[in-house]
């Protein structure tokens, strides 16, 4: 049976794409394979899979940076909320929960005060 010589990747170029947060299929592309090709790599070459493994956690700090950034400026509430809801769900979550413990009836009475 012939088969294919195996397609060589360059990682350096592999941790580069990954690390600009580009997907695999995109990666793919850029190299000049196709998705597949680039799948059995990562699986059979141990150096593929680092590279984006490494690739991809640069590009999650990066993010992680700006976004830290932007919450700790001022400029961006959305940052800032956002970033102390992540951090601190305790303290700020959009939820409260509230325990009851007590035995007793409790009637409740809701009132509709929209009037047309």
């Amino acid at each position: 049976m012939i088969t294919k010589p195996k397609i060589q990747l360059d990682v350096d170029k592999i941790r580069q794409l990954a690390a600009e947060g580009r997907s695999q299929r995109q990666i793919a592309a850029l190299l000049g394979v196709c998705e597949d090709t680039l799948t059995a790599r990562k699986q059979d070459t141990p150096a593929v899979a680092e590279a984006l493994r490494d690739g991809y956690a640069e590009s999650i700090v990066k993010v992680e940076d700006t976004l830290f950034k932007m919450a700790t400026s001022g400029t961006c509430v959305a940052a800032t909320i956002y970033w102390l809801k992540c951090r601190c769900p305790e303290r700020w979550n959009d939820r409260q929960q509230i325990e009851v413990m007590n035995n007793t009836p409790v009637q409740i009475q809701i009132i509709d005060d929209l009037k047309d």
